[in-house]
């Protein structure tokens, strides 16, 4: 059973246990970091931290190999900010649901159940990433991608992941400075790419070029984020990745690019349930098919929506 460790006293951490999702997790509470930082791991088994801020100071915030949740009883944006430096995969606003925290949890597990997926600092130079793996780029520098797709997320206050862009080989993915937008940085398939500073890369031939498809590609995700129907918002999600991810299969496009019934229902603003409802309907209709089951199954569109963001 995934292993949630909880840094606290119990009288502190009562109000986060009662929220707990029943007979989910094996529950854990040590009295401070450095008894989580002495756990050992389970072989086989997922750990995620979650530790109430703002802890006596920011050293002492957990430094084990499992991912982090932090919980912000004070609702201080400079606490935000000092976690997110030191790690933490989300920070949890002071008044959390249980709606909201089992979310979180789930998003934790998700990377936990990947021991290679740990939030890795790409240095300037080339770097390969395994699927699932958080990349911290600095604000001065860029990400060149060269081979697989990165994905760009956005956490919010309660737990919950948005996708935000999906971006293949020559894109590139601009440093983001840690502050309140929370914006974070994975791989979403295996991937190498290369990171330079802004000043470097910036005197490129090819880099106006990459930064007007990049601006391009952001306003037609906001714009089909902006659509008043969600099957319409659907279709164009759909639409924009087959434009970047697209192959030909027999009367449609294949989006070869893995996204789930969740990321699709975060991105356009709606429920897991209503997107997956709409599928069956844009099935039933003949706009779209399915190939593949789990962690292969990919769409294809039979109506595809034209654009030109290259």
């Amino acid at each position: 059973m995934p292993r949630l460790v909880l840094v606290g006293e119990l009288d502190q951490m009562r109000p986060l246990l009662e929220l707990v999702p029943d007979g989910e997790y094996a529950v854990m509470l040590v009295p401070d970091a450095a008894a989580a930082r002495g756990l050992p791991a389970l072989p086989g088994d997922a750990t995620v931290l979650l530790t109430p801020l703002p802890a006596a100071t920011t050293t002492d915030t957990p430094r084990a190999p499992w991912p982090w949740l932090a919980w912000n009883r004070a609702d201080d944006p400079a606490l935000t900010n000092a976690a997110y430096e030191h790690g933490a995969l989300a920070v949890l606003p002071a008044r959390l649901t249980r709606e909201g925290l089992g979310s979180a949890l789930r998003t934790a597990f998700t990377r936990a159940q990947d021991p290679r997926a740990a939030a890795t600092r790409l240095p300037r130079g080339e770097g390969r990433f395994a699927r699932g793996a958080r990349i911290h780029v600095a604000e001065d520098d860029v990400l060149v991608v060269e081979t697989g797709i990165v994905a760009t997320t956005v956490l919010h206050e309660d737990g919950a992941e948005v996708l935000t862009a999906l971006h293949g080989p020559g894109s590139i993915v601009i440093g983001h400075p840690a502050d309140s937008c929370c914006l974070q940085i994975h791989a979403h398939t295996e991937v190498r790419a290369i990171v330079q500073g802004w000043a470097h890369i910036a005197g490129t031939p090819r880099f106006a070029e990459r930064l007007r498809a990049r601006v391009r590609r952001m306003e037609a995700w906001a714009a089909v984020q902006a659509r008043a129907h969600l099957q319409d918002r659907l279709i164009g999600l759909l639409s924009l990745l087959a434009e970047s991810f697209g192959e030909p299969r027999g009367d449609g496009v294949l989006v070869e690019v893995r996204l789930t019934h969740g990321q699709l229902a975060a991105a356009i603003g709606a429920t897991r349930a209503t997107v997956t409802r709409l599928i069956g309907r844009l099935r039933a209709e003949g706009v779209l098919d399915t190939d593949g089951e789990g962690q292969q199954e990919r769409f294809i569109l039979h109506v595809v929506e034209r654009h030109v963001h290259h």
